[in-house]
């Protein structure tokens, strides 16, 4: 028993004396309470200075609100003081008003008495004419003077009824104008100019945007670095330099926060370049807001040709129901690039008034707007698209009537022969008119949607070799080289001979002959660059030409190669 016991406290003693691991634990947890402690009061502090900080924008607001109560005040006292004044001029006019009436009633009552004819029969000496003849003529020109007036304010957007009906719906206030032009106003001077108003309004703070604006659009972003870059950003749009303000636009328009919506619409009626602008307007419309289409059907007015096609972009983005009438009016455009891209954006509208624009912009006499337009009408699977495209077989322009009969190709089923004589390019257009008007709806879909096929096909038009006579400036046919992509319809050894002849002379090119403004024209025209590929297809020249014209236009100094595309330097 006695040895039992003392075996079970010397294991009980065992268990309890350990000292090292209640040193450790205990540390453990001094450790731990010491960085919740320091933890907690940096958050205390934090707390601290956001209360700070929230009784600071406290006593800021109150303070606005006693400014803005004062101002209030001011405005509230100013237009009594103006509605004093009308009342006092008002009163004023109808006393000069009646006095008016009485003289002028007393002068033509003289003159009727003064000419009356005496007991005699004579009639009286004309009293008070020459008075009464330069007082009318005074008010003529004073209401001459008047009426020049009206017209001025009216042309400037003064005297509106509609706008003068808006008033009292907000807010009761009537909007006044300066003392200058209430009193002692020259009546031969017009109203207030734009640029007038705007220095006005920009002296008063009404005009863009308050410290209080850019901090409220600055809390609806995400992270720090993206609140740095808007701040910085924010700086960059009123820069000298335009390179700057480029910048700006664009990181604006990386960050996708719509809070930069109406930062970027301020800084677009005051950017002077056209680049900046276009940029602006393509942030605008990648913000989808609806006050874009506003600003950018007002960006179509511009006289540079980048900010139209900008505003086109915009407007398509953002009130696609309304762009078809924009896009429309815009293929009537002076500058070709203009209606080059309403052409290509009119090629994702649907309708007849979209049909009817495009076939109007087939017969462009820019290659450029007809080719897009061709590109745009080749996918329609309806009967006015595909005569209009049969139309386009007739156009002056090679490249023009390649795009049509390439398109067409898928509808005839057969080769269109675009170099052919003007009198078989009429047959073929008939003939496919007359399969248009045999075909059904369906059928014409299917024919437009078929793929193309990669079988050799039957030409619809055989080109007249003997004809025809080998033109100065000959282009080659790409299919003149195959042996699949022409048949003749003869079997005369003569008419083989000759056509060969005539294949030989295409082929061959000019000696004299110069692609490079041909190539400079298709590259100004591609808003985003050409291919020597593409440069080839277009102009119908060898891949060779066409690279060593590259080569000596950029020697020129007149292109510059990016990758795989041609740009003006």
């Amino acid at each position: 028993m006695g040895q039992g016991g003392r075996m079970d406290g010397v294991e009980g003693a065992r268990t309890i004396v350990e000292p090292e691991e209640f040193l450790r634990s205990a540390l453990e947890k001094i450790v731990f309470f010491e960085c919740r402690v320091s933890q907690l009061e940096a958050e205390l502090a934090a707390a601290r200075t956001t209360a700070e900080r929230a009784r600071g924008d406290a006593a800021q607001a109150r303070r606005r609100e006693v400014e803005l109560e004062q101002a209030l005040a001011a405005e509230r006292g100013q237009r009594g003081d103006a509605e004093a004044r009308v009342d006092e001029v008002e009163e004023r006019v109808r006393l000069l008003q009646a006095e008016r009436e009485r003289l002028l009633g007393g002068l033509v009552e003289r003159a009727r008495l003064s000419g009356a004819t005496g007991c005699d029969g004579a009639p009286g000496p004309e009293e008070g004419g020459a008075d009464l003849a330069g007082f009318i003529a005074e008010l003529r020109a004073e209401i001459e003077s008047l009426r020049a007036w009206k017209v001025a304010a009216e042309a400037a957007g003064l005297g509106d009824p509609a706008r003068s009906a808006e008033a009292p719906a907000h807010g009761g206030v009537r909007a006044e104008r300066p003392s200058s032009q209430r009193h002692g106003h020259d009546a031969g001077a017009g109203p207030e100019s734009v640029a007038m108003v705007a220095d006005r309004f920009a002296s008063d703070g009404r005009v863009g945007l308050t410290a209080r604006d850019n901090d409220h659009m600055k809390a609806l972003l995400a992270t720090r670095a993206d609140r740095a870059l808007y701040e910085r950003s924010m700086d960059d749009l009123s820069a000298p330099d335009a390179g700057r303000r480029l910048r700006a636009v664009r990181a604006l328009e990386a960050l996708g926060s719509k809070a930069a919506a109406p930062l970027l619409a301020a800084a677009l009626g005051r950017e002077p370049e056209a680049e900046v602008k276009a940029a602006l307007l393509g942030a605008l419309a990648r913000f989808k807001e609806p006050f874009a289409a506003e600003l950018a059907v007002r960006a179509l007015e511009d006289g540079r040709p980048a900010v139209r096609v900008a505003a086109l972009e915009a407007i398509v983005a953002v009130a696609s129901g309304s762009a078809q009438e924009r896009l429309s009016a815009a293929l009537r455009d002076p500058s070709p690039l203009v209606r080059r891209r309403a052409a290509l954006l009119l090629g994702f509208a649907t309708g007849d008034r979209a049909e009817e624009a495009l076939a109007a912009a087939l017969a462009d006499p820019d290659r450029g707007v007809a080719r897009a337009a061709a590109a745009a009408l080749s996918g329609r699977p309806t009967a006015r698209a595909q005569g209009a495209l049969a139309r386009g077989l007739e156009h002056p322009d090679a490249s023009v009537r390649r795009s049509a009969a390439t398109a067409l190709g898928r509808l005839a089923g057969e080769t269109v022969d675009s170099d052919a004589p003007a009198s078989a390019r009429r047959a073929a257009s008939r003939r496919i008119a007359e399969k248009l008007a045999a075909m059904g709806g369906e059928e014409i879909r299917a024919a437009v949607l078929a793929a193309a096929p990669g079988a050799p096909a039957t030409p619809l038009v055989v080109r007249q070799a003997h004809h025809e006579r080998p033109r100065e400036s000959a282009r080659p046919d790409p299919s003149a080289g195959s042996g699949k992509g022409r048949a003749i319809a003869t079997a005369s050894p003569a008419a083989l001979l000759s056509r060969a002849a005539v294949a030989v002379v295409e082929v061959a090119p000019a000696p004299g002959e110069d692609l490079s403004a041909g190539i400079v024209f298709e590259v100004r025209a591609a808003l985003r660059g050409c291919t020597a590929a593409d440069l080839s297809n277009v102009l119908g020249a060898e891949p060779g030409r066409v690279d060593a014209a590259l080569a000596a236009l950029a020697g020129r100094g007149t292109l510059v190669q990016r990758g795989a595309r041609w740009f003006m330097a």
